[in-house]
C-alpha cells in the first residue's frame, strides 16, 4: 500500500480547487476524468468500513495499548462536549449539528456532526487547572494527573492542527500543558466530508483532511459507510488486524470528489491568508475600521473561551487548611479584566482587544510557532451570542470597506 500516492492526490486536489478559487483553473479535478489507476492503482492506503469496524479498531487499539482512558465527542446531559467516554458508543453518531453566527442546534435528522464548543484544548489545558501544590512543610504534593495514557477519538482535523499550534507554544514549559500531551498514546481523526457553515478550515489549511500526525482517521462517506486510512505504524498495525476491505474504486472516487466539494466550498469563504495579513499590516491603525467591525462585540470572552487555539490563563493562589494551590484559570483577552494591572489598563477600549485578537491569530502566532493562530473551526463565530462573524471582519481588510 503506498502512502505517498493517496498525499499525493490529495494535495493535487487541494491545489487544483485553490486555482479555482483564484480563477486560474477553470475545473476541479474529478474522478470521473481518470481511471483507476491513474487516480492510484492500489486505492492507495484507504479501507472501507463501518460503525461497528471503527468500535473493533477502538477495542483493538486499547487492548494493545494497555490501559488507557478514551477521549473524545460525547453526548452529556443533552449535549454534546469533549471529555472522556465510558464506552465507544457515546460518539454521536446518530445527530447533525446546525451551526450559524450565533446559532448551535443538534438534529436528529441528520448525521454529520462536526464540533461543539468545546474541544481537545478542554483536556490539555483544562479551563481550571492545579499547578502546583504545596504543604505545611512547604513540599511539593504531587497530584498524579495525566499518568494513565490517553487516546483521542473523532477528534476533527482543525482539533489537530490546533494541537500542534498549542504544542509550539505550551510544550515544555507549561507542566500542566506537557504532562497531558504526553499522556496521548494514540489518536483517531474523523475527516469532515462536508463542512460545517461557520467552517473554513481549507483556506487556512487545517482541514478537512489530515496528512501526518495522526495513527488512523476516517471518513463518513454515508451514513453507515466509513474510509479508513492510517498515519503510523501503530494505525496500519491495527487497521490490518481488523480485517477491513481494501477501499473500491466507488468509494475512493466519492471520497476524493467530496474532498474537492468541501475545499471549494470553504476556501470561498475568506480571503487569501497572504492578502489578509497584508491587509492586516496596512490597517492596524484604522481606529474607525476596528471600531466598526467590533461595534457589536461585547467583550464577553466567548470567542476565547471556545478558541481552540487560544491560551492565555490567569494564576490565582489559594491557601487552605493543610496548604496552599497555585491555580491556573483560562482568560480571554476580549474581557474587560485582561488588560487590567497595576496602575491601569493597557486595552482599555474594547477596539483595541477585538483588534489584538484578530491580529494574534493572524500575524503574531506565525512569529511564535510558524503558523497562523486560527484553524478555521469557525466556533468563534458559531459561539458568539451576537453572532459577531470573523469572516466578514478578514474579508473586509482585504476588501478596504467597512460596510
Amino acid at each position: 500500500m503506498d502512502n505517498e500516492c493517496y498525499l499525493h492526490k490529495a494535495k493535487y486536489v487541494m491545489l487544483e480547487t485553490r486555482l479555482l478559487n483564484t480563477g486560474l483553473a477553470k475545473k476541479v479535478w474529478s474522478c470521473s476524468t481518470m481511471n483507476t489507476n491513474e487516480l492510484c492503482g492500489n486505492n492507495c492506503n484507504l479501507f472501507v468500513g463501518s460503525f461497528k469496524d471503527l468500535g473493533t479498531v477502538v477495542k483493538l487499539l486499547q487492548e494493545g495499548l494497555g490501559d488507557v482512558r478514551l477521549f473524545g465527542y460525547k453526548f452529556h446531559k443533552d449535549r454534546i462536549e469533549f471529555g472522556e467516554m465510558k464506552d465507544f458508543d457515546e460518539i454521536p453518531t446518530t445527530v447533525a449539528d446546525i451551526q450559524k453566527p450565533g446559532y448551535f442546534r443538534i438534529s436528529s435528522t441528520g448525521y454529520r456532526f462536526r464540533h461543539s464548543f468545546s474541544s481537545p484544548k478542554a483536556f490539555l489545558l483544562p479551563p481550571e487547572h492545579s499547578i502546583l501544590t504545596v504543604s505545611q512543610g512547604y513540599e511539593i504534593v504531587e497530584d498524579g494527573d495525566g499518568q494513565m495514557g490517553v487516546v483521542f477519538l473523532g477528534i476533527k482535523p482543525c482539533d489537530r492542527k490546533a494541537m500542534s499550534i498549542l504544542d509550539g507554544i505550551l510544550y515544555g514549559k507549561s507542566p500542566v500543558y506537557t504532562k497531558r500531551r504526553d499522556s496521548i498514546k494514540a489518536i483517531i481523526v474523523e475527516e469532515c466530508l462536508e463542512p460545517g457553515e461557520t467552517c473554513f478550515c481549507s483556506a487556512v489549511k487545517a482541514g478537512p483532511t489530515i496528512s501526518s500526525g495522526f495513527d488512523i482517521a476516517y471518513a463518513r462517506l454515508y451514513k453507515d459507510t466509513l474510509v479508513f486510512k492510517y498515519g503510523s505504524s501503530l494505525g496500519e498495525k491495527i487497521l490490518v488486524k481488523a480485517g477491513l476491505q481494501k477501499a473500491q474504486d466507488s468509494h475512493v472516487k466519492a471520497y476524493f470528489e467530496m474532498v474537492a466539494n468541501a475545499i471549494s466550498m470553504m476556501n470561498s469563504r475568506i480571503s487569501r491568508v497572504e492578502e489578509l495579513q497584508k491587509a492586516l499590516k496596512e490597517r492596524i491603525g484604522d481606529k474607525s475600521f476596528w471600531e466598526k467591525v467590533s461595534s457589536n462585540c461585547v467583550g464577553c470572552g466567548n470567542c476565547n473561551y471556545v478558541c481552540p487555539t487560544c491560551f492565555c490563563t490567569e494564576i490565582n493562589d489559594i491557601v487552605e487548611e493543610g496548604y496552599s494551590k497555585r491555580i491556573g484559570m483560562w482568560l480571554g483577552c476580549l474581557t474587560y479584566t485582561y488588560g487590567l494591572v497595576a496602575g491601569g489598563h493597557f486595552r482599555q477600549e474594547l477596539y483595541t482587544r477585538y483588534r489584538h485578537f484578530v491580529l494574534h491569530k493572524f500575524l503574531f502566532y506565525p512569529k511564535q510557532v510558524g503558523d497562523v493562530g486560527c484553524v478555521g473551526c469557525g466556533r468563534c463565530i458559531t459561539w458568539c451570542p451576537l453572532g459577531v462573524d470573523l469572516r466578514d471582519t478578514l474579508n473586509l481588510l482585504v476588501e478596504g470597506g467597512t460596510r
